[in-house]
């Protein structure tokens, strides 16, 4: 799963409370397997704020993850202008490196194209236009032949921690106090 997936993944959950087909689909899922982790009887209002709060909590992990492991939300937060681009630089290395552990350990990404970008591809009829976007000059109809710009990526595993308990998901970072 690529950044770009995870937020779109993120923003989804949060809004509506579940995944739109497409991205059900970029991530190899079918609605019936979700259906199965459901319970089957109706559950009470109560029971349904709980399991929400709990939907929510799960979209906000990993971004609680990538400020915890890499401040990302701290550097993305940060006004840079003031900052020499050697400045930005070291902070980015810093910042791509530890985002870049976090992604390893928790999710198993591959690429949505094995081909070099750049390269030469052809895009079979009855593409996935979630799993691959068409740019520049499009007309016709597929097979299309086009250059590979960016390879896209895929979720090919996602092992999250367990959410804890009594854990308020909305804190995403904690504000720290250092008593002397």
């Amino acid at each position: 799963m690529g950044l770009g997936l995870a937020i779109k993944t993120f923003f989804a959950l949060l809004t509506s409370n579940t995944l739109p087909d497409n991205l059900l689909k970029e991530m190899h899922l079918q609605r019936e397997d979700l259906k199965k982790e459901l319970p089957p009887a109706s559950p009470s209002p109560a029971e349904q704020r709980k399991r929400q709060a709990q939907e929510q909590a799960r979209s906000l992990q990993l971004l609680n993850i990538l400020q915890r492991d890499a401040r990302l939300i701290d550097f993305l937060s940060e006004d840079i202008k003031p900052y020499s681009d050697a400045q930005v630089g070291a902070a980015v290395r810093n910042l791509h490196e530890s985002s870049q552990q976090t992604l390893k350990r928790y999710l198993k990404l591959e690429p949505v194209m094995d081909s070099t970008e750049g390269e030469s591809v052809t895009v079979a009829e009855g593409f996935d236009p979630a799993a691959i976007k068409l740019i520049g000059n499009v007309t016709g109809k597929p097979p299309l032949k086009g250059i590979l710009r960016h390879k896209g990526w895929q979720v090919t595993s996602l092992d999250l921690p367990a959410l804890p308990e009594n854990n308020d998901q909305q804190i995403l970072a904690p504000a720290e106090v250092e008593i002397s």
